[in-house]
């Protein structure tokens, strides 16, 4: 027979790992200004989240909300986000003109993920692809405003290396 104090030390320990904390996550930020218009920079940050598989949809012409990126562009999608997924992210950008050939860019990405079929869904850290300083990177690129131009010289050095 199970005594009650032995019962009660094992409710007390599920209660304690049940009310476990848990670390919250923050969204991956950006927050910077970059030397192009406005246009520009809005047209930049499209084509880097569209080539990555979010839907873009600017509203009041500055801001934008996605929803979550197509995991694997397939009908197959839905299987990855609501069953296996492990990671899914989504985006949220702003950006305003602050002078006639600077624009200030707010990103901001999401993400959830889970490890089983039957957890739920719970923030966690962008995967390095989906994260706001790559992003910030590829809209750089796009823009043309790098600091660094890397070339196939430039980066193999001039050893006769071959990429």
């Amino acid at each position: 027979m199970i005594r009650k104090d032995c019962l009660a030390i094992v409710a007390l320990t599920i209660f304690a790992f049940g009310c476990a904390v848990q670390r919250t996550i923050e969204p991956d930020v950006v927050d910077v200004t970059l030397p192009a218009p406005a246009d520009r920079v809005k047209a930049a940050a499209t084509k880097v989240l569209a080539d990555d598989d979010y839907d873009v949809d600017w509203k009041d012409g500055s801001q934008l909300n996605t929803d979550y990126r197509e995991e694997i562009p397939s009908i197959w999608n839905f299987m990855v986000k609501g069953l296996f997924g492990v990671v899914r992210s989504k985006a949220e950008a702003s950006v305003t003109p602050e002078t006639e050939q600077s624009s200030r860019l707010r990103l901001q990405i999401s993400s959830e993920g889970k490890q089983t079929m039957f957890q739920g869904w719970g923030p966690t850290a962008p995967q390095v692809p989906q994260s706001a300083e790559n992003k910030l990177r590829l809209i750089k690129n796009e823009l043309k405003i790098v600091q660094d131009t890397y070339t196939t010289q430039t980066f193999y050095g001039s050893y006769g290396l071959k990429p």
